[in-house]
């Protein structure tokens, strides 16, 4: 998703939660794959290209 977004023009930074600390502290219970715009909570479902770029169109 990070080549797709870039593609797009939009930011996307990863976090890496490499410690049981920073996974117990991180904003959502589900912390693999979980989605953020703008520092809102916006999903946590594992997504495909198309399913990507239509969550991307609706934040917009």
């Amino acid at each position: 998703m990070f080549k797709i977004s870039c593609e797009k023009g939009c930011q996307t930074p990863a976090i890496h939660l490499n410690t049981k600390e920073k996974a117990q502290n991180a904003p959502t219970p589900i912390t693999t794959y979980a989605l953020f715009y703008n520092g809102d909570y916006v999903t946590n479902d594992v997504m495909n290209e198309k399913k990507f770029l239509k969550v991307v169109e609706k934040l917009k």
